[in-house]
Order: structure tokens, then sequence, then C-alpha cells
């Protein structure tokens, strides 16, 4: 019992330590678990942040994406509101445009390359007294009007150029006109515009001035005065045949070529050249300069030079211009006149003494009387020649104003020397005006016994021969009048002395001299800029009109009352302290700004010219100039100041690259906006100064050609231009940008910057080239169904389109049995046949400018004269029908015989247009439709039927065979003809 007891407790021990065993085996698997756990859960924490970081990098990205769609988004929202208010300013533009037009003073016209009017502005439909709409589609010499027009248009659009003009002559309302044509093309060379200017008047001004002009310069070449200009250093400029004979040469060429120094060669005395210029620089002008010249063959004459100084618009010396006189011969009359004074002096004492010695012999001897009267009669002899020394007129006149006596040295002072007077009155010499005057002042100075002062004109010429014969003359006329001073003394036995001078050019003087203070007054009366002159002392002596308004016065003179101290207008006194001191230290001041005063208390900006006048001891005794109101313009500096700083802020916040280029050989920049990176990817230190990167290479190499020409077309104008290309950035991304700018130069210089605008529009390319591509695919479709002009109207409107035309020819075409042939093709082979038959058809249709309207199964209908009109439509039908049939011969049927066509032609009105809202379809109504479909159904096969109205318009040039009266179906009994051919 004990040793099983035993057993068992042995036997159960062993189970337990094996137990255990295993027990410690399975926590040493469990421990290798749980590290392998551990070691996988620490991969998977791994992974899991890896999975996060992605995670967190795909929000982030998904973050950018969705900003970068919604930048996208807007600016596309942007464009789309942009293009919506550019086709909105499209429009007002063209109505703007056809304001414009319409108020032109030109004519205008635009014109089709098939030579028809497509439009006209209404000057030129009123010049010819028509409606605008009746030119429309028209010929361009409907009007008969001008050949020279017509066959210019017709040269333009044969030629290649894009512009052209050229003066053609037209008959306008019965009256011969010039007109400047220029024209230019657009849409692509198919249409152009044409401008005409009226310029009759200006070729009439024109051959009016050549012929002034040839009438002056056979003035200059036949004046009997020589006639010159000079440099200032003393070259001759021209001189006429008068000045060379005068100096002895032969010819004016000759003398310019000879005297190359003319103070040297010519003047005797050479200084009197110089007191000559100094003279001219002085004054402006010398009249009556003497001076003693050598001929060529070493004679001495005395010449008499009239000049000016010529200077242009900044009063630089050009020339000196004049005349010469050659008055050798005066001066020898006046030194024979010298000595014939001096002689006669020397008489008149003596005889004045021998005289005194007479009359006391005569008191104590009256037997010496007629020795005294001898000597009485030689002292009026003399004294007659010492009134001839006079250049005086003296005439002894009665009561009757009888010439009774006259001593004149000079004829030329008399009115008709060549006329003897004595005895004749002054109504047998003088004109009715100047003989009641001389008759009235006679006899007032007989009434009154004291002399009377007169002056008066007389004509120069034969009067009698004037438009005037009366003798009343204008006070400025000087080239048919001759003016004179005279005292009219009386004397015994009812007589008077007439003592007359000529004072022509005094009174020349006097009437410019009018003339000029007048002018002179008007200028200072109407100048726009103020005028004044003031004292020292701050006080206004003078003022003008515009001076005063400008200041707030009523007038001058309230102004001059009003303002006692000139420095209280200024808003500052310093600044008219500064100008004085200017003023006093270089005599003159120009462009002084300050601000002043009105009279109603506001402040303007003025700008001062001033100078200081000061009389021979160099004191001032006054200050004179103008004064301009320039707070306008103060006003627009101050505005451009804000609008450059705006321009600044704005260029730094623009989505693009403003620059600034110059036109050299690498288009060198010289400034751009800090957008150039995002644009191009360079910074702005990149595009600038000597190691810049050349704006060429940001331009695509394929664009580069093109974009220099549309630079270098705008350069030579300065005008704007914009164009569109592509660049590189510094990634290499292509990227298409538009570009507007405008060439920089100032007055007559050739530009020598560009400034301008890069954006980028490269989303915007490619919309646009979708949408292009789907908007001609829907063109190309709807120009296939109607007619371009019948689309372009349902494109701008879409309410129904109808018309009617007065005169147009319809032809219809029928396949003969084509029904029996449908039944035995497939359809796809019936459809390729029709298709290659009526292709055929389409073709000549186009050649002969005809509109085709439908085919109705086998059936073909075209139309001539609509919806444009067409000359001679029906003889453009007639070579369509015989076309057609020469056309369907080329094609077989299955068993090898021809095809074969019926058709039917007339000729009337129809009306034509587009109805409905779906499916549209351009067709024709009317009885001549009818008709023509008629003339089909009813005809034979390979046959043409026409109508009485088509054969009367074909006879003459086609072959046509009288088939009799048939019946017709709605019209009754017709008369038809067969067409068979063209007459040879």
């Amino acid at each position: 019992m004990s040793q099983s007891k035993q057993a068992a407790v042995s036997q159960s021990q062993s189970a337990e330590s094996a137990g255990e065993e295993a027990l410690r085996q399975e926590i040493l698997n469990f421990k290798r678990e749980v590290t392998d756990l551990k070691a996988e859960l620490r991969d998977r924490s791994q992974e899991l942040d890896v999975a996060h970081a992605k995670i967190a990098d795909l929000n982030q990205r998904f973050e950018n994406q969705t900003a970068a769609l919604k930048e996208s988004n807007d600016t596309l929202v942007a464009e789309v509101v942009e293009r919506s208010q550019a086709e909105s300013s499209l429009r007002t533009a063209r109505d703007q445009l056809q304001a414009i037009l319409d108020a032109v003073p030109g004519i205008v016209s635009w014109i089709s390359d098939d030579l028809r009017y497509l439009g006209v502005n209404n000057h030129l439909a009123q010049t010819f007294n028509m409606p605008v709409d009746a030119f429309i589609n028209q010929d361009i010499g409907f009007l008969h009007t001008s050949n020279e027009f017509n066959l210019f248009v017709q040269d333009f659009f044969q030629s290649h150029q894009l512009d052209a003009y050229r003066e053609v002559s037209a008959q306008v309302a019965g009256e011969q006109r010039r007109f400047l044509i220029v024209a230019q093309k657009y849409n692509q060379g198919k249409a152009a515009f044409t401008v005409g200017i009226d310029i009759t008047e200006r070729d009439r001004a024109e051959t009016a001035l050549r012929e002034a002009e040839a009438k002056y310069r056979n003035i200059f070449e036949h004046a009997v005065e020589g006639i010159f200009q000079t440099t200032p250093e003393g070259h001759y400029l021209s001189a006429n045949p008068a000045l060379a004979q005068i100096y002895g040469y032969d010819s004016a060429d000759t003398m310019m070529g000879e005297l190359t120094n003319i103070q040297q060669q010519l003047y005797v005395e050479p200084e009197r050249r110089q007191q000559f210029v100094q003279a001219l620089q002085r004054d402006g002008a010398v009249t009556g300069f003497e001076s003693q010249i050598y001929q060529r063959n070493g004679n001495i004459i005395w010449i008499s030079e009239n000049a000016r100084a010529v200077n242009d618009d900044q009063g630089h010396l050009l020339y000196y211009e004049g005349t010469v006189e050659d008055i050798t011969q005066r001066k020898e009359v006046e030194a024979a006149l010298q000595r014939a004074n001096e002689e006669l002096e020397l008489r008149v004492e003596r005889r004045t003494a021998a005289l005194t010695e007479s009359n006391q012999r005569l008191l104590s001897e009256i037997r010496e009387r007629h020795r005294v009267e001898e000597a009485l009669r030689a002292s009026e002899a003399e004294l007659r020649a010492l009134f001839a020394a006079m250049t005086d007129i003296i005439t002894v006149f009665n009561n009757d104003g009888r010439y009774l006596s006259m001593v004149a040295t000079n004829s030329q002072l008399l009115y008709s020397p060549e006329k003897e007077r004595i005895g004749q009155t002054v109504y047998d010499v003088l004109p009715p005006y100047q003989a009641s005057l001389f008759m009235r002042h006679i006899q007032q100075a007989l009434n009154t016994r004291k002399p009377v002062r007169i002056e008066y004109s007389l004509p120069v010429g034969d009067w009698q021969q004037q438009d005037d014969a009366s003798g009343q003359a204008a006070s400025d006329d000087f080239d048919n009048t001759a003016w004179y001073s005279a005292i009219i003394s009386p004397m015994l036995d009812n007589r008077v002395i007439w003592v007359a001078r000529d004072i022509t050019e005094k009174r020349r003087s006097d009437v410019a001299l009018q003339k000029a203070e007048e002018k002179y007054r008007s200028i200072f009366e109407n100048s726009a800029e103020g005028i004044f002159q003031a004292s020292p002392d701050a006080c206004y002596l003078s003022v003008n009109p515009a001076l005063s308004r400008m200041y707030g016065y009523p007038s001058p003179t309230e102004m001059m009352g009003q303002v006692t101290n000139i420095d209280r207008l200024y808003v500052s006194e310093e600044r008219r302290r500064i100008m004085l001191q200017r003023l006093h230290q270089q005599g003159a001041v120009f462009g002084f700004e300050s601000q002043v005063y009105r009279t109603d208390g506001q402040i303007i900006w003025v700008s001062e010219n001033v100078r200081a006048v000061r009389d021979s001891r160099d004191n001032i005794l006054y200050y004179e100039g103008t004064i301009a109101d320039i707070t306008q313009r103060r006003q627009a500096q101050e505005a451009l100041r804000e609008s450059q700083r705006t321009l600044a802020t704005l260029l730094g916040n623009l989505a693009g690259m403003a620059y600034r280029r110059h036109c050299d050989a690498t288009w060198s920049l010289e400034f751009v906006s800090d957008g150039c990176y995002d644009l191009t990817g360079y910074a702005p230190s990149d595009l600038l100064g000597a190691e810049a990167l050349p704006f060429e290479q940001l331009i695509h190499p394929d664009d580069r050609s093109y974009v220099t020409g549309e630079v270098e077309r705008a350069l030579p104008e300065g005008t704007p231009f914009q164009m569109t290309y592509r660049i590189l950035t510094a990634e290499g991304q292509e990227k298409w940008v538009l570009e507007k700018g405008v060439p920089v130069s100032g007055p007559n210089i050739t530009p020598a910057v560009v400034e301008g605008f890069l954006t980028d529009i490269t989303n915007r390319k490619e919309i646009e080239e979708a949408l292009r591509v789907e908007q001609e695919r829907s063109e190309r479709l709807l120009l296939n169904i109607l007619p371009a002009s019948i689309a372009d109207q349902l494109k701008r409107s879409s309410r129904s389109i109808a018309y009617r035309f007065d005169e147009v020819t319809i032809l219809f075409a029928d396949i003969v049995n084509f029904t029996e042939l449908s039944g035995a093709l497939p359809p796809t082979d019936l459809v390729d046949l029709l298709n290659e038959i009526f292709s055929a058809f389409d073709h000549l249709a186009e050649r002969h400018r005809l509109e085709k309207i439908k085919t109705i199964g086998d059936a073909y209908m075209v139309v001539g004269g609509v919806p444009s009109a067409l000359p001679h439509h029906t003889q453009a039908i007639a070579e369509m029908a015989l076309d057609m049939q020469a056309a369907i011969a080329q094609f077989r049927r299955q068993d090898d015989s021809k095809f074969s066509l019926r058709i039917g032609i007339d000729t009337g009105p129809v009306v034509a247009g587009v109805i409905g809202l779906k499916k549209f379809s351009y067709d024709l109504w009317g009885d001549a439709v009818n008709v023509s479909s008629r003339m089909e159904s009813q005809g034979q096969a390979d046959c043409v039927q026409v109508t009485a109205a088509v054969y009367e318009q074909l006879k003459d040039q086609y072959v046509l065979e009288k088939r009799g009266a048939i019946e017709v179906k709605g019209k009754g009994e017709m008369v038809t003809y067969w067409l068979r051919g063209r007459q040879s």
C-alpha cells in the first residue's frame, strides 16, 4: 500500500515537473512572441509616422492646388468680365466710329474685292443726293462719275499693297472736281476702306501760287533796280540781272562767282560796308545808304542801297536782302546843282547890291527908268532860275482857277507834265474832284486874304482811263496816287500863289505808323496774356484788359485805381523782392512763377516775363512785361506728380512686367517692374545693367523675327504697337505674352526708347484657340447652309429675314429616271453618287457667282442675283445650265449608260429670306420660282426649257429654238423655248 502511494507520489511529482517544464517553455514562447510583437509594433509605428507625413504633405499640396485653382478661376472670371467690357466698349466704339464717319466732311466708303460698295458715309450719299442704302451692293462705277477712281480701286485690289493713295477727277453735280483718295485693306485683303478729300480748291490755290511765283520771278529778273540776298559774311546768295548790269558784269552768276568778299572787292571805302552791316544789326533795316563802289572794269560809281535783315523764328540772323540803285547821274546832277546854287547865291548877292543901287538911282534919277526896268526883267529871269533850283512847285492862279504862270524843276513833281497848263483852268487839267478842291481853296484865300494850308492827292497816270475818273483816292493808296502839301497865299489883282510840295513818302510813313500803332494797340488790348507797365515805386502805369480780368477787376482803369502797391498782390512779398533783385542784376526775368491774390481773395499762380526800361544815364524809368495765368498748369503738374506716384504703386502690384528699353542692338532695358520675376523667372537685377540678360533672349527663337519686324514698323512713325508672342522663362517654360508698347522721342527725333507692358496670356491663348477652332467649325457649317451675308445678319439678329428682289433668274434641274436607279443601288453608293454630281454643280455655281438654294432628292435649285446683285444674271444662269449638261455627261450609270438632265429657267421678281427658329434654310418664293419649276417638270431629257422673258434676254448671245405654246399648271398656255447652246 505504501509502495503504491510512493509510486503514485513519484508519478505525481514527475507529472508536475513535466507540467512546470512545459509551462516555462510556453512562457518563453510568449516572451518571444511579445518581443516580436513589440518589434512589429515599432515598425508599424514608423510606417504610421511616414503615412501621417504623407497625409500632411498631400493636405498641403491639396491646399496649394486649391489656392492655385481659385486664383486661376478668379483670373478667368476677371478675363471674362474684361472681355465682356471690351465687347461693350467695342460696340460703343463702333457706334462712335459710325457717328464720326457720318460727321466727317470727306467721302468715306467700304468696298469689297469684287468692286461693290459695302457701305458709305452720309457725306458721300449727300454729295450725290442719294440715300446711304442705295449704294450697298452696287458696282462702284454705277454712278459713272470717275473712271479714274474705278481703275484705282481695281488696281489696288490686284496689288499686294495694304494701303495706297491717288488723286483722281470726278464729275460732281455737273462740275469737275479733284479728290485725294486714300485706301486701306482689311479682312485679309477681301475689303478696303477708302476716304476721299476734295482737293479742288487746293489745286486751284497751287496753280495760283505757281502763277504768282512766275510773276514775281519775272519781276525779279526784269526789275530796273538791282535785287540781292547776301550772307552776313559778305557772300552773294542771289542777285538779279539788273544788279549784275549795275556792277558791270555780263550775268548774275558771273558776278556771284567773282565777288567772294563784298566788303574788300566792291566798296571803294571798305568801312562803308561795315557801317552798312552795323546799321542793319542796329535798326533791322536801312534805306538810302549811299556808297561808292568799283565796277568790274574798275570804274567808280555811286549806289544807293535799301536793305533789311531776315531772321528765323528764334531771332537768329539768316541773311540780308534788298535793292541797289545806280545814283551816279543823280550825284553828278547834285554836284552840278551845288555848284549852281553857290554861283546863284553869289549872283544873288551881287544882284541885290545892284538892285539897291538901282533903286536909289531910280528915286533920284527918273531918267534911268528904262535901264532899271531892263535890270528888273533880268532880275525876274534870275529869280525864275532860283525857283527852278527849288524842289517845290510854284503856280499862280487867277480867281477863275486859270494857270497864269508855273515854276517846277522836277517834272516828276508835276501832275501830267506833258500837258500845257498856262491859260488852262483847273477843270481843263485836273480830275473833277481835285478841280473843285482847288477852286474852293483859291476862293477861300481870296475872300479871307489869308494863306490857306491844304493836303491833297492827285492820281498817277492817265486818270481818264482809270475805273474811277472822279479823282477821289483812298488815304492809303500810294500805288496810284501822289500826295502834296500846299500853301495858297493871296496876291494883288485877284490872284493867288500856290506853293506845293510832294509829301507822298512822308504820308506813306505816317499811314504806316498809324497802322502799326493801331496794330500794336489791338495786340495790347486783345492779347490773351496780361501786359503791364509799372513804376519803380510799385504802381501800375498801364495794364491791358487781359491782366485786369486775370486779377478779377472789371476794367484796367479800376485795377490801376485800386491797386496802389503791387507788392501786396503777392501771397509772399518775398517773391516780389527776389524778382526785383534778379531784374536789377540781369536786366530781365523770364518765367518767374509766384502766387498772387485776385480781388475776390482767390489765390492763383502766375508766370512773369519782365524787363527794366532805363534812360540814357542807366536810371530805371519803369518795368514792363507780360503775365500768364498758370494755375491750371500748376494743378496739372501736381496731378502729374500724384499720377506718377499712383503709377509707381500700380506698377509694383501689376500682374505683369512694365519696362522701358533702348532701341539699340541688344534692346537693353533701362527699367523693369517687380512683376518681371513672376512672368519670366528673372529678378530685375538679372535684366538690368551691363551684364544683364539681353531682352531678345527672352523671346522664343521662332518669334524673334516677328517681334523685331513689328517694333521696327512702329519706330519710324512713333505709333503705338500691340503684339502677342512666346517667351522662355528662366526655367525654360514657354509662355504666351501680350505686349503693348509705344516709341518715345522728342520732336523731330527718331524714337530712342520704347515703353510698354507684358502680361501673361497663356491660359487665355489656350481658351481662345479652343474657341477659335470651335467658331471656325460653326462658321463653316453655317456657310454651307446659308449665304454669307444672310448668315452674318442671323448672327446679329434672331428676327426673320426677308428681302424682295425685283429681277433674278432661277434654275431647276432634275436627273431623269433617278428614282429607278435609287432602288437598284445600296444607300451608301446612292448618296456618294449624288454627292459627286451635286459637288460638281456646286463648283459651277461658285464659278458663275450664283447662289445654290437647295437640293430636293435628285433635284437641284440655283439662282442668280440673290442675295447680292449680279449684272447679267440671266446669262450666268444660261452658262450654268450648259455647263451642267456637260458635267452630267461625265457620269455613268451601272449599265454604263449616261445620265440625263431636265432643266427649266425663268426670270422675274422673288422674295428671299429665312424663316423659323430651328433648322434655318434660305429659300425663295414667288411666281418665277413656280414657273421655273414647271419649266423643268414639263421639259424633256437633255433639254433646257426657258420662258419668253428669258428668251428676250438671251436671244442675241445664245442659240434658242421655239418649242411653241404649252399648257403650264397654274399659268395656262405659255410660249417656251429650248436653249441649245452659245452663238459662235
